[in-house]
């Protein structure tokens, strides 16, 4: 699937409402990774201009599978 194809069905959130809804305070990455994540087109986002969104339930999804998917554990 490209970035151009992802269908947004939530309301679309920054960095910090990103970190924010998918982490405990205790585990939570830093604004660093999201944007190291997002510059290497790892994880679903939006750009408009020159800011990035995110909707929540589709990085969560994408996060989900890339855990799971790959068999390491």
């Amino acid at each position: 699937m490209f970035m151009n194809e992802l269908k947004i069905t939530q309301k679309l959130v920054n960095a910090d409402q990103l970190l924010e809804a998918l982490f405990t305070p205790e585990a939570r990455p830093s604004k660093r990774w999201i944007r190291e994540q997002t510059n290497l087109r790892t994880i679903p986002f939006v750009r408009i201009g020159r800011l990035i969104f995110f909707d929540v339930e589709l990085v969560r999804a994408h996060l989900a599978g890339k855990m799971f998917g790959r068999g390491r554990f």
